[in-house]
């Protein structure tokens, strides 16, 4: 049995004992899962802050589209009104990316939608009177009205994971149409859109 030279000693000793040491492995296995970790955490913080403000929007979708259809006959001060209804029920977030558009709909005997009157946020028409509205089929019944109510709404992300930029996923639309039906007569007259 060969014995270590002492010089080698002093060296050999404090390398096995740093082998068999312990001490420390809490501390790197923390540094290889706290990114995970923190990133998991991150991502839900994100994706609940997500999921409150596609609420607001479509709470604020159905909103207008529910007081559009309280009135037989609206007008463009009307409508821009709607704006701030919109934006309040947004609040806390912000209100700058809302872009709210407001459309009457005739269904023919034959189950054909058409645009009636339309307006957006803009003071703009959004879509021209008379052409041909995308409406789902369950809600074409024959010689009826319907007021759609579109809402869409870009939600930046609050956090990013750095250097991602590149991703392009710092931001979400957030989008909610509503069809309701007139509630006080057979449709919803624009006076001037």
């Amino acid at each position: 049995m060969m014995t270590e030279k002492p010089m080698f000693r002093g060296i050999v000793t404090p390398i096995r004992r740093l082998i068999r040491s312990r001490r420390g492995a809490g501390a790197i296995e923390f540094a290889l899962v706290a990114p995970v970790l923190i990133m998991l955490y991150i991502g839900s913080a994100e994706i609940s802050v997500a999921m409150s403000v596609n609420k607001k929007v479509a709470r604020a979708a159905s909103t207008v589209a529910d007081l559009v259809t309280q009135k037989q006959a609206i007008d463009r001060p009307f409508l821009d009104s709607m704006i701030g209804v919109a934006t309040s029920i947004m609040a806390p977030y912000d209100e700058s990316p809302v872009k709210l558009r407001v459309t009457g709909i005739k269904i023919d005997t034959g189950g054909n939608a058409t645009v009636d009157w339309s307006w957006d946020q803009d003071d703009k028409t959004p879509y021209t009177k008379g052409d041909t509205a995308t409406v789902p089929d369950e809600l074409k019944i024959a010689d009826s009205y319907l007021v759609r109510a579109e809402l869409d709404y870009d939600h930046t992300l609050l956090l990013m994971v750095p250097g991602a930029d590149n991703l392009q996923v710092n931001a979400l639309t957030l989008s909610k149409t509503y069809y309701l039906r007139p509630r006080i007569g057979d449709s919803v007259d624009c006076t001037d859109c």
